[in-house]
């Protein structure tokens, strides 16, 4: 029979939660030797490896990742007793979330001062890689996705679309003028995708209704693509969701109908009860489910 100590699974959540010794040691006011100590001895314990480690920090194993969960149902528990007694709630810790880069800096970073002052307790660990985090091996506790996830253990909320228009600066618009129509975009510069995104609909619709000329800028960034528009360097497909935040995109042929993508929500199912991440789950499905304009 297996004697686990609280104390080395405190240790393991923060290693997990922060993604190296060095950066647990911080959150639990120790030092790295003691955070490894422990560490080493629950793994010799429980007779599994729970990280890979490398020169770029903590990797969570399958049963790494297994474990995590079932930890942070254990904290919640413990949290969850902590408050009866005091009667107040406070709900802490570290959230990680992986999201597209736009969505992440548009629409979620401007909020994030009112998320805090409800939840000042909870420590938000942004991921905005292009590569998809693996929700199973711990790389994010939530993640947004433009497309439905299919691993079974995910929980999936879906969000609605994000839909796509065409915008360009008003800058742009004074030296160039506004495209009347679609054909007309063969005559107009053009911001495209970079390589990496070059086979999305949207992007393909752009290529195809402007001339082999047009684009002048291209990039699989979204802030440099949006921030080129801004500039006034050419027309752009933008989501419509980001003019709230850049009164300085101008919209162009209201009529068209672009491809969008499908956004959707998705956390591990054994992490859906933490208040931590019930609270972060909210604050996004919020914030990105606001009408369009």
């Amino acid at each position: 029979m297996i004697n686990l100590n609280w104390n080395g699974l405190r240790f393991f959540i923060a290693a997990a939660e922060n993604g190296s010794l060095t950066a647990a040691a911080t959150v639990l006011g120790s030092n790295q030797p003691t955070v490894g100590r422990h560490i080493d001895a629950l793994e010799v314990e429980l007779g599994v490896k729970l990280f890979q480690r490398s020169v770029k920090g903590l990797t969570l194993t399958e049963e790494g990742a297994r474990l995590l969960g079932h930890c942070q149902d254990i904290q919640s528990a413990v949290t969850r007793i902590e408050t009866t007694i005091s009667g107040k709630e406070v709900i802490s810790g570290t959230v990680r979330i992986a999201l597209p880069e736009g969505l992440c800096l548009e629409v979620l970073t401007p909020l994030l001062p009112q998320f805090y002052l409800k939840y000042p307790d909870i420590k938000l660990n942004l991921n905005i890689s292009s590569n998809t985090a693996n929700m199973t091996r711990g790389e994010a506790d939530i993640a947004v996705r433009l497309f439905r996830p299919r691993e079974a253990s995910l929980v999936i909320r879906h969000l609605g679309e994000m839909s796509m228009g065409l915008y360009a600066s008003h800058t742009y618009l004074d030296t160039f003028g506004y495209p009347s129509q679609a054909g007309e975009l063969a005559q107009h510069r053009v911001i495209a995708y970079g390589d990496q995104l070059a086979t999305l609909p949207e992007n393909q619709w752009l290529i195809e209704h402007s001339s082999p000329t047009s684009p002048v800028l291209s990039s699989d960034s979204t802030n440099a693509r949006l921030k080129a528009t801004i500039a006034g360097v050419g027309i752009s497909i933008q989501p419509h969701m980001f003019a709230r935040t850049n009164p300085q995109l101008a919209p162009l042929l209201h009529d068209l109908s672009l491809p969008g993508h499908e956004m959707f929500l998705v956390c591990h199912k054994d992490l859906r009860r933490i208040a931590r991440i019930r609270a972060v789950v909210n604050f996004i499905a919020s914030s990105l489910t606001t009408p369009p304009l």
